[in-house]
C-alpha cells in the first residue's frame, strides 16, 4: 500500500505535546472512558521511563494548520520485549497515516532488535480492540499474526456521600486477564465499596523481527533456546 501524505507533516512529539497527544488517544479510542484512562496511564508510564527516547521512539502526523491526528510510540524491555501503541484521528483515517505509523514504529524496534542478546527471539507487538477493525486489518496486511486475547477490567468507585475520602490511587482496578492462561495482571488494590465496571476485548498481533537461536552458552553445557518472554501491553488504535 502506498503512503501519501497530503498537507500532513510527521515529527518527533516534544515533551509539551503530551496534553496533546492525550486528547488524541481520547478521540481515537473504541474503549469506554474508563479504558481510556488505563490506556493514557500506560503511555504516560512508558512515555517518561529513562530507557525512553522522545526524538526516536515517539512520532506525530501534525496538519499544516498544526492539528494533530496520528501518534505512535514504541518501548522495549532489555530490546527483546518491543510494544507499538499506534493511534490516528477518526477524521483522518484511510489516508495510508496508520500505515506510515506503523512502518516507522517497526524500522525503530528493529535497531532496537540489533542490540538485544545474542540468541533472544524478539517481537514487535501491538494490542488491539477487538471492536477495531481497521487496526486489525492494518496489522494483518503489514503481515502481523493475531495471537492471545485479554480482557482488560475498568472499575472505578462510585462517588461516596458519608465516608471518608479513598486516596485515588485505590480508587480504580485495572486487571488483564489472559484468556489463554486465565491469570489476572496488573491489578491495583481497591477497597469493598460499590463501582462501575467496563470489560473490553483485546488481542494481540505480533511480528518476530529476529527468531531465537540455540547457543553453546558455556562448554561442555547442553544447548539452551532463549524462549519468548510474556507478553507486555500496547494498545494500537489505527487504520
Amino acid at each position: 500500500m502506498a503512503v501519501l501524505l497530503k498537507n500532513l507533516v510527521a515529527r518527533a512529539p516534544r515533551a509539551e505535546d503530551l496534553t496533546t497527544v492525550t486528547q488524541l488517544i481520547i478521540s481515537c479510542e473504541d474503549a469506554g472512558a474508563e479504558m481510556v484512562d488505563g490506556l493514557l496511564e500506560d503511555v504516560r508510564f512508558y512515555w517518561h521511563q529513562p530507557d525512553f527516547s522522545l526524538p526516536r521512539d515517539a512520532w506525530v502526523i501534525v496538519t499544516t494548520g498544526g492539528q494533530m491526528v496520528g501518534f505512535a510510540c514504541v518501548w522495549h524491555q532489555d530490546h527483546i520485549q518491543i510494544s507499538t501503541f499506534i493511534c490516528v484521528h477518526p477524521a483522518y483515517r484511510k489516508r495510508g497515516i496508520g500505515t506510515l505509523l506503523l512502518r516507522m514504529a517497526e524500522m525503530r524496534a528493529r535497531q532496537h532488535a540489533r542490540l538485544a542478546r545474542p540468541g533472544a527471539r524478539v517481537v514487535l507487538r501491538g494490542l488491539i480492540s477487538n471492536a477495531n477493525e481497521g487496526a486489525q486489518c492494518l496489522f494483518q496486511r503489514e503481515g502481523y499474526q493475531p495471537g492471545r486475547e485479554f480482557l482488560r477490567v475498568a472499575s472505578h468507585l462510585v462517588e461516596e456521600s458519608s465516608e471518608p475520602s479513598i486516596p485515588s490511587v485505590q480508587k480504580e482496578l485495572w486487571v488483564d486477564n489472559n484468556l489463554e492462561y486465565g491469570y489476572l495482571q496488573g491489578a491495583t488494590p481497591l477497597y469493598d465499596q460499590d463501582g462501575l465496571c467496563s470489560v473490553c476485548l483485546y488481542r494481540t498481533y505480533e511480528k518476530e523481527l529476529r527468531p531465537a537461536s540455540v547457543l553453546s552458552i558455556e562448554a561442555g553445557r547442553a544447548p539452551e533456546v532463549f524462549a519468548p518472554l510474556v507478553d507486555m501491553y500496547a494498545g494500537s488504535r489505527a487504520s
